[in-house]
């Protein structure tokens, strides 16, 4: 009778036992959302679970916890109340057992001379191929603040299944600490209109459709994302959120928007030229700096046109790259590359550097704009 008692109290104490399963992270966790003083933290478990998230200041003694509201497959935590600038750690556990190992993350900064932000772009990405790991390889090395994605993350539709084998799978070493901004490719419109897109990612919203096109700042830089797939027409629902947007935007320094068509490209699909008499006079009309595409899977900058630059980066992973086979619908071309890459942008207050950087670590091109 005690040997009885003693079995059922150590099998008590165990994490989990033989009649127990046993709870596994299907997907993530993956940053989204950060801001000076927030982050959401998302993941998705096998089994519908309560999941505690353990937070703290880098170098801090005390964790604080908040747990999940109810048990359940998808997890979100929106940690507020954070500090500007500052690194923070966490880690995951169901019960009292360790999910996750530790991750940090460190919140909106003020971008200075010594301190830039380091973005990291590109698109065309979602193929699972070597090629796709080569270059998220290149990018954990540039260490980059944010991710921008300019569209087709999941070949060849979009599905649920894509997105975790081709998007999760192969970013998975960057999704806890580097939060990603995305825009959806017509690949990833396939299923559902985006359905699986937008269940999976949460963007900022500022005034905007959130899971369709939206816009935010990091200190000096006004980032906008715009869905290409949408109506764009002049009085269209997202060209007149786009044009009140960059109305506001114009008192900061930088402007940056990305989405997937590319209003000038010579690749295989060319410029998207009904864009020419739509959206880029509003690029125009309120000083935008950078306007940065995939589609074309290759790198292509242009000259600057009417004081915009624009720069295809679709060389993100596809397994093809595409050779410069409509120079005529791009005559403002100054550097085409079939090559796979991503963009290095390095912002100051009154500099930016972007570099294409690819496979090799190798800068196969460099572009300088400046406020001085």
């Amino acid at each position: 009778m005690i040997k009885r008692i003693v079995l059922i109290l150590a099998l008590s104490i165990l994490p989990h036992t033989a009649a127990q399963a046993i709870t596994t992270i299907q997907i993530g966790p993956y940053l989204q959302r950060v801001s000076a003083h927030a982050a959401t933290i998302l993941l998705r478990t096998d089994l519908a679970t309560t999941v505690t998230i353990h937070y703290r200041k880098v170098g801090a003694d005390h964790w604080k916890t908040s747990p999940s509201a109810s048990a359940s497959t998808e997890h979100r935590f929106r940690l507020t109340s954070l500090k500007k600038g500052q690194a923070y750690e966490y880690y995951l556990s169901e019960n009292d057992d360790r999910l996750t190992m530790t991750y940090q993350f460190s919140t909106e900064k003020n971008i200075t001379k010594a301190d830039p932000l380091k973005l990291a772009v590109f698109g065309d990405s979602g193929r699972n191929t070597t090629d796709q790991y080569a270059v998220a390889s290149q990018i954990m090395r540039w260490q980059p603040d944010m991710i921008l994605h300019t569209g087709d993350i999941a070949y060849y539709s979009g599905t649920t299944e894509e997105f975790i084998s081709n998007f999760f799978e192969p970013y998975q070493a960057l999704l806890p600490e580097v939060p990603f901004y995305l825009s959806p490719g017509n690949h990833d419109y396939i299923t559902d209109q985006a359905g699986p897109y937008k269940d999976f990612f949460e963007m900022p919203t500022a005034g905007g459709p959130s899971e369709d096109y939206y816009s935010f700042n990091y200190d000096s830089i006004h980032i906008v994302s715009l869905n290409s797939n949408l109506d764009y027409s002049v009085g269209s629902a997202m060209y007149n959120w786009l044009a009140s947007d960059l109305t506001a935007a114009v008192t900061q320094p930088w402007i940056i928007v990305f989405f997937h068509h590319p209003p000038y490209s010579s690749g295989e699909h060319g410029s998207t030229i009904d864009m020419q008499t739509t959206i880029v006079p509003l690029f125009e009309q309120y000083g935008v700096d950078v306007v940065l595409n995939g589609h074309d899977h290759d790198y292509e900058r242009t000259a600057t046109i009417n004081g915009v630059r624009y720069i295809v980066t679709g060389g993100g992973g596809h397994d093809s790259l595409y050779g410069q086979t409509n120079l005529e619908l791009n005559p403002y071309s100054e550097k085409f590359e079939a090559v796979y890459h991503f963009l290095a942008i390095t912002a100051r207050y009154k500099k930016i550097k972007i570099e294409a950087i690819n496979t090799q670590g190798y800068i196969v091109d460099t572009v300088n704009l400046s406020r001085e």
